[in-house]
């Protein structure tokens, strides 16, 4: 019995994104734009990427790999990430033990999704005004194709406060 690959063996992934942006345009406020084909622009994606954190406070983040090809590893080694569940699940073994653990990195295959705290609650170590950077150390990844910088990072601001209507920092 023969059968005919599906045209999507061959592919190869060139462009890397959070929240469907790559960065620079991952810290960019403002919906994106494009021109389109009868040269009207097309907007999109209203919300960046970046993450902002109140001084001495959280934030829980799900991360879901989309890919169909390859893995993906995403870093922090500024705040450390706090893993509490896979896949839409606490960690928690069959006698309710608490399995959630803590790391720098993370990677993930396909479909998989992974929840994290990133805390910074310690105002010593992560004082206001100060930003860290969310990224993959996979560096063919850290591009767009043929441009030299981008791809899959973001970056982490600790603000004062955060605004919990337009999540800005104030």
């Amino acid at each position: 019995m023969t059968f005919n690959p599906e045209p999507f063996t061959d592919n190869k992934d060139k462009h890397f994104l959070l929240n469907g942006r790559s960065y620079p345009d991952t810290v960019t406020t403002g919906p994106m734009h494009t021109p389109v084909a009868d040269g009207s622009q097309h907007y999109s994606q209203p919300l960046p990427a970046f993450i902002n954190i109140p001084a001495g406070g959280k934030a829980l983040l799900r991360i879901s790999d989309l890919d169909t090809t390859e893995f993906q590893t995403l870093a922090s080694l500024g705040i450390p990430m706090h893993v509490i569940g896979v896949n839409a699940r606490l960690l928690r073994d069959m006698a309710g033990n608490d399995m959630t653990y803590n790391t720098n990195s993370i990677t993930l295959g396909g479909g998989e999704s992974v929840d994290v705290i990133l805390d910074a609650s310690d105002t010593t170590k992560y004082a206001p005004g100060a930003s860290y950077y969310l990224y993959t150390p996979n560096l063919d990844h850290l591009s767009n194709d043929a441009e030299n910088f981008g791809g899959l990072m973001t970056e982490v601001h600790i603000c004062r406060a955060v605004d919990p209507s337009t999540k800005a920092c104030t």
